[in-house]
């Protein structure tokens, strides 16, 4: 061991055996002692530089001075003029000599103030002072004496006094130059004053320091001390009053000792307590063993719950899925291993729960499920997906004919009637098929293809079974695809308005227009029969509605401002299901036709019969409301909704509109000419007018006008065309009118 590192282990040895107090004083002594020697230095240090910063700067204006007196005698080297100039500088304190160069930097005259001075050769700094000056510190070595010398050139603006070859700096401005020589003796006798002052300003700042510091240190150690002892005590388990602190109120932390006493009687206290717990807890422990057991039973049901439907005790969706995991694993291995997925869906439930209320439907949904486990073999697995959904795993089949063979078990059990609540209820199911197929890698594909085909089956009539396909799905995707570009078709505004003339059946004149939307899908009109059933499923339609009320609106309105011998009487604009179903189907309408001016006279709505049929007395309340915005009101589709008589008469509308299914059937023959009799001779009796749709061929309009139908539309005429279209064919009107 070397001895830095046994002195360093000595003191720190030492340091430790320090009472707190001494540590106190000892850093407390250190820390001032370092601070004030740090200041000092600081000052000191601040104070030379700037001594030796007033020095330069005095002998540069001296240097500047002298050399604008010295031009022209250097110029002439006129030496006893020189000698006078710088005997003017014997007065002046500090200065010590004065050289006078010439051009090439010969000496012209030397002037000594002091003894034992010559003239020498010295380095100069490089960086430049005021004027181009130089300056640099020397010893003399003569009398030890330290100067500063400062290098000046002699510059002349004159032209008359200017060289006319250049000195040997290269500048024909410099005509001489001065060394003029700084005594640093009396800056070294400020340096001297100032340290000897600062030492004792130190000296007194430290012994003032060290004094309060120990002031200081006794107030703050000495509690500190106290407190603890009484803590070394409470360690070791001591809690009687000797332990408590005992100090006078002016010490800084006597609140804190008060503080420390109440925490010790405190601690007496929860001592106590803590015994009195601890024979609570033996007790508790004792119930707790028994309340795990309880737990361990509920973590049991929580788990069942978790695998298994709460409603009909059948396995869940996450335990159907981890089974069909499992088979399809099994499929994956063994070619020959074969197993059906079967996705049930029940028919008209709605109308159970809307009917019988939910808790009878409940009842309805456990006794479909023991009937469907009735069926089935004991490992095969039947779960409930939620709501009114179930599937069915048939595992190791022999393929098609026995998953098929089930759904007509199914079939043939649901003839039988429910007996629910004291009611019997017949519930169909819509099934769909999927086997396994080696193109199956997750079992969510499986069941997709099973509800898809329970899509196909509920579609195509209800109460059935379809295999799935892989067409299907491509449908399924299509159908998706579709939805996509419909709600972005919205926010493209890709949906147009096209016009069908409605005419007169006396005068075949224009009279009005039906609106009909069109879809402008990228570079194809696609087929209202194609988007508008979707589009009324996923509720889109009501923003298609709202869109094609607003143009039909605006344009309406700029027909009857520019039309003075022709004006049309109406525009009709179809609401669907979905859009009479919103609450705030008049607002809109009145908002609409605020907002394009169009006089609410000229506005027919048609609403299908089948929205009258779900709902009369809802829809007797919103009808009555439109009407008291003054549109008009027909029934479209007339015919087809098996409306009552007794309800159409209650209804406040204005017409009826033919279905066009009956038009395209009117015969030579008179097949279904009775049909749209009967619908006239109504329409007269409850005083309303009749539109016949869907006139193709003059033979159908005749016979329309022969039964005094009052408006007709239809291809005979024209298909449904552009608002330009449409100008087009109110302008040709008006022409043949005027012939």
């Amino acid at each position: 061991m070397d001895i830095s590192t046994f002195t360093k282990l000595s003191l720190t040895a030492v340091f430790k055996k320090l009472s707190l107090t001494a540590k106190f004083n000892l850093m407390t002594s250190v820390l001032i002692l370092a601070t004030s020697v740090g200041i000092s230095f600081f000052l000191v240090r601040t104070t030379l530089n700037s001594y030796y910063s007033d020095l330069i700067k005095r002998g540069e204006t001296i240097a500047d001075t002298t050399a604008k007196n010295c031009k022209f005698g250097i110029y002439t080297e006129d030496r006893e003029a020189l000698i006078k100039i710088a005997d003017n500088l014997s007065g002046i304190a500090d200065i010590a000599y004065l050289a006078v160069l010439s051009r090439y930097r010969q000496p012209l005259v030397f002037k000594g103030f002091q003894p034992e001075l010559e003239l020498t050769d010295y380095p100069f700094i490089s960086e430049k002072g005021a004027n181009n000056s130089t300056h640099a510190d020397f010893i003399n070595a003569r009398d030890g004496q330290r100067y500063t010398e400062i290098y000046f050139p002699v510059v002349s603006e004159a032209s008359t006094l200017r060289l006319k070859s250049p000195d040997v700096s290269g500048d024909p401005k410099v005509i001489g130059y001065l060394r003029l020589g700084l005594s640093q003796e009396s800056v070294r006798k400020r340096i001297r004053q100032l340290l000897i002052s600062t030492t004792l300003f130190t000296t007194l700042i430290v012994l003032m320091g060290i004094g309060l510091s120990h002031v200081i240190t006794k107030k703050i150690t000495l509690p500190l001390v106290k407190l603890k002892e009484a803590t070394q005590k409470i360690a070791q388990g001591k809690f009687d009053a000797d332990t408590q602190i005992e100090l006078s109120p002016q010490y800084e932390i006597a609140d804190l000792a008060a503080s420390f006493n109440n925490m010790l009687v405190n601690l007496r206290t929860y001592r106590q307590q803590v015994e009195e717990r601890t024979t609570e807890l033996m007790t508790s422990n004792q119930n707790l063993t028994l309340e795990v057991s309880a737990r361990k039973i509920a973590e049991e049901q929580l788990l069942h719950d978790a695998f298994y439907d709460t409603l009909t005790g059948l396995p869940n969706r996450a335990l159907f899925m981890d089974r069909l995991e499992h088979a399809l694993a099994i499929a994956n291995r063994n070619k020959n291993f074969v197993f059906g997925v079967l996705f049930l869906d029940l028919d008209r439930f709605k109308d159970v729960n809307d009917s019988l209320g939910h808790l009878l439907g409940d009842q309805l949904l456990i006794g479909f499920g023991q009937r469907l486990s009735s069926l089935l073999r004991p490992g095969d697995t039947i779960a409930r997906l939620g709501g009114d959904e179930f599937a069915i795993l048939l595992e190791d089949i022999s393929g098609l004919s026995n998953a098929v063979y089930i759904c007509e078990r199914i079939k043939k059990e649901l003839t039988v009637p429910f007996s629910v609540g004291g009611h019997d209820v017949f519930a169909g199911a819509s099934v769909g098929i999927a086997l396994s197929s080696p193109d199956y890698k997750r079992p969510e594909q499986v069941l997709r293809d099973a509800d898809t085909a329970m899509y196909h089956a509920k579609t195509g009539g209800k109460s059935r079974y379809v295999v799935f396909e892989p067409s299907m799905h491509a449908s399924a995707v299509a159908r998706l695809r579709l939805e996509t570009d419909l709600r972005r078709a919205v926010e493209r505004s890709e949906f147009h308005v096209y016009y069908q003339p409605i005419l007169s059946m006396k005068t075949s004149r224009i009279l009005g227009f039906e609106a009909l939307v069109r879809w402008q899908h990228e570079d194809c009109m696609v087929n209202p029969d194609d988007f508008i059933p979707l589009a009324e499923e996923t509720g889109i339609i009501v923003s298609i509605d709202r869109i094609v009320l607003k143009e039909a609106c605006r344009q309406m309105r700029e027909w009857v401002a520019s039309e003075q011998e022709h004006v049309l009487e109406f525009i009709a604009v179809n609401l669907s299901n979905k859009q009479m179903a919103q609450p705030d189907l008049v607002s809109h309408v009145a908002q609409v036709l605020r907002e394009t001016g169009l006089d609410p006279k000229y506005l027919k709505l048609e609403i299908t019969e089948h929205v009258i049929v779900e709902n009369i007395e809802a829809t007797h309340v919103k009808l009555m409301q439109l009407r008291e915005l003054g549109v008009q009101l027909y029934i479209d589709d007339f015919g087809t909704g098996y409306s009552s008589l007794s309800n159409l008469h209650r209804l406040p509308i204005h017409g009826i509109k033919i279905d066009k299914s009956f038009i395209a059937r009117i015969g030579q023959n008179g097949e279904n000419q009775e049909i749209v009799k009967t619908i006239l001779s109504l329409a007269k009796d409850l005083k309303v007018d009749v539109i016949a749709e869907g006139i193709e061929t003059e033979s159908q309009r005749s016979q329309i006008s022969f039964l005094e139908g009052k408006y007709w539309q239809g291809y005979l005429f024209s298909e449904p065309v552009s608002s330009m279209q449409a100008k087009v064919l109110i302008n040709a009107d008006t022409d043949a009118a005027a012939r």
